[in-house]
Parts: structure tokens; sequence; C-alpha cells
């Protein structure tokens, strides 16, 4: 019996991309543990309808992710079944509302729209007659302010995407969303600053008061700058893991 029937006609994305999902979710639900054998090429294929070709690239995704390891003569060799469905730092996504500690009930967002500065010019390459949307979210849990996010974007990049900037609603939800556009990579770095007159009273902590602060500029897959922004985490709310390993092949000597 078929544990998964995959149509390799009318698709919308690769197929070998499903055939990923779906064994990925078999190692999330425990099917198989860290340390067993999967199926050999020719089961799996069987079971999954689909050719050796498009589950062999499934596989490359999964040893990719570190799920599995091709191991010769043995075959293909559950690796982690652990936290799968959790990412890190290590992908793009928005960490202030990801990462904190108790849920994030609410948020607040306002938008408004200024010349870029010199720094905004040079780092979103920017000509001074441009137009830059600065949008403003304050992040809430049941209990306290978990954080802020000050987001510099080019106006065009929000016109092309016909958001509505009457709703701040819709902003935000852009916002979370083009997080998520294939190919975006950022280049980041983590600091500890001190809590200045503003901050005080928008995550209701104390000046002075030590907190992370996150600053990024986030590229298109084309190499161009579509965004920066700074994210300032609310003391003892969050926990931020990042996944590090070595490759397979290092040897310590």
């Amino acid at each position: 019996m078929k544990d998964t029937t995959l149509n390799e006609k009318n698709v919308k994305i690769p197929l070998y991309v499903t055939v990923y999902g779906t064994i990925r979710q078999w190692l999330i639900d425990g099917k198989y543990q860290p340390g067993e054998k999967l199926p050999g090429e020719n089961i799996l294929a069987a079971q999954l309808d689909v050719s050796r070709g498009t589950l062999r690239q499934a596989m490359l995704l999964l040893q990719e992710d570190g799920l599995i390891m091709n191991h010769q003569g043995k075959g293909n060799i559950v690796l982690s079944n652990q936290d799968i469905c959790k990412n890190g730092l290590e992908k793009l996504g928005n960490p202030i509302a990801d990462f904190c500690i108790q849920p994030i009930v609410r948020t607040e967002t306002t938008i408004g729209f200024q010349p870029p500065t010199k720094k905004h010019q040079e780092v979103l390459k920017l000509r001074p007659s441009s137009i830059v949307a600065v949008i403003n979210i304050t992040y809430y849990t049941e209990e306290a302010p978990a954080g802020f996010a000050m987001i510099y974007m080019p106006h065009e990049i929000l016109d092309q995407h016909n958001v509505d900037l009457e709703d701040t609603d819709a902003v935000y939800a852009f916002y979370t969303k083009f997080l998520q556009t294939t190919g975006l990579y950022s280049e980041s770095r983590f600091r500890m600053g001190l809590t200045r007159e503003r901050l005080s009273g928008i995550l209701q902590i104390e000046e002075e008061y030590p907190l992370l602060i996150l600053e990024e500029v986030l590229y298109s897959e084309f190499d161009v700058p579509v965004l920066s922004q700074k994210l300032f985490f609310s003391p003892n709310q969050h926990e931020l893991p990042i996944r590090r390993k070595n490759e397979r092949t290092m040897s310590m000597s």
C-alpha cells in the first residue's frame, strides 16, 4: 500500500520539492528514527509514485539540511528528527515574533515617509530625490512589550505591490510576507546597546538598561538592497537559536 500518492501532473512546484516535504514530514512525525535506514530508492520511489531521478533530487535536499546521510553500501541513514520544523536565526524571518518566549498577541504599526538620509542613500542605493517608507512596529505579549522594529523601505517597493498604506494591518502583513521572499538574503549584526528615552517609553523599561539590537540590510536575489531595519529585543523576552555544524568531511587532527 502506498503511503503517499504524488501525481507528476498538474503541480505548480517541482515534484522533488513535494517529495522532499513528504519525507521531511515523516521524520517530524517519527516514522523513521535517528540511526535508522530509510527504505531503498526503488521502494521509496514506488511508495511516492515518482521516478528515481525525482527521488534522488529530494534526497539531496534532505542531505543538505543535515537530516539524512548517504552511507556508501548502507543507503540513506536518518541523522535527526529533532526540532526539524523549527528554524533558527540562520533563516530569514521575523525574529521578534518568532523567538519570543511568550506568544505575541498584538502589534502596533505606524508608517511615515521621508527623503532618504545620507546613510540610507548609501545603504539602499537611493537617489536623494527618492522617498523612504519608515515603518515602526511594536510587538506585545499579554504581559508587556516584547520588542520594537524600525524598518526603512523604498516607497517604490510598497507601490509595486499595491500595499494599502492607509491600512497599518495591511502594511504589517506585507512586511511579514515580504520577509519570506524567495532568494532574499541579509547582512546582519547583533550588538548590545543601552535603552534611550524613546525606547524606554515604548518598551516600558528603564533608560540605560542593556538590550539586544539586530541591525541588518536585506537584499533581493539580484543583490538589490530592499530594506534596512533595526530590531530591539526587550530584555529577558527572547531565546534566539541558531543551528551550527561542521562539514562532515572535516576531521580532527
